[in-house]
């Protein structure tokens, strides 16, 4: 008796703790804004700004700190896109626990590069403007600081948070409007 009692318990265990991947594994809606942020993982990081599912054309915006396999991120460009989000097993502590997959871009809007965004230019003290080769967000895109290069130095010295007011000059470079 204490044996089939036992027996069913550890069934009961085993079932409670399996997994259906399939139910787990779900598609998603989602909107890429046309320029990137940054971010705190480990490091700093550029990152992507979404939109899921019902904020999607809201001015709610998510920092997205992960990779969609399959899609090629150009800013200017705003992406709407149909993504297949899995669950990760055991993922490490840095890692989000989905992977991404890209199944269709449903549309694509280019803006105009006179059109204003903000970026966060440090954030608790961290420092996400490089000097190594001119001025650039993260060793990878070029910041063109026009009239406000002297204040943008001052400014990232002596406050913990700063905000910069953009608009883009090309793919890989931007222009400093404003700072706050």
């Amino acid at each position: 008796m204490k044996t089939k009692i036992l027996l069913l318990m550890i069934i009961g265990i085993l079932f409670s703790c399996s997994s259906d991947d399939e139910n787990e594994t779900e598609t998603i809606e989602m909107r890429i804004n046309h320029f990137q942020s940054t971010g705190m993982t480990i490091i700093p990081v550029l990152t992507l700004l979404v939109q899921e599912e019902d904020n999607i054309g809201t001015d709610i915006w998510t920092k997205f700190y992960s990779n969609i396999e399959g899609f090629n991120y150009e800013s200017g460009t705003i992406y709407n896109l149909s993504v297949k989000s899995e669950p990760i097993d055991n993922p490490p502590a840095d890692v989000s626990s989905h992977k991404y997959t890209l199944i269709e871009i449903k549309s694509t809007q280019v803006i105009d590069n006179e059109t204003l965004f903000d970026i966060d230019l440090k954030i608790n003290g961290e420092n996400f403007v490089t000097t190594d080769n001119g001025l650039k967000l993260l060793n990878q895109i070029n910041i063109d600081c026009n009239n406000l290069c002297v204040e943008l130095d001052t400014i990232l010295q002596n406050q913990d948070f700063v905000i910069g007011t953009f608009k883009r000059i090309s793919d890989n470079e931007i222009k400093l409007i404003e700072l706050e």
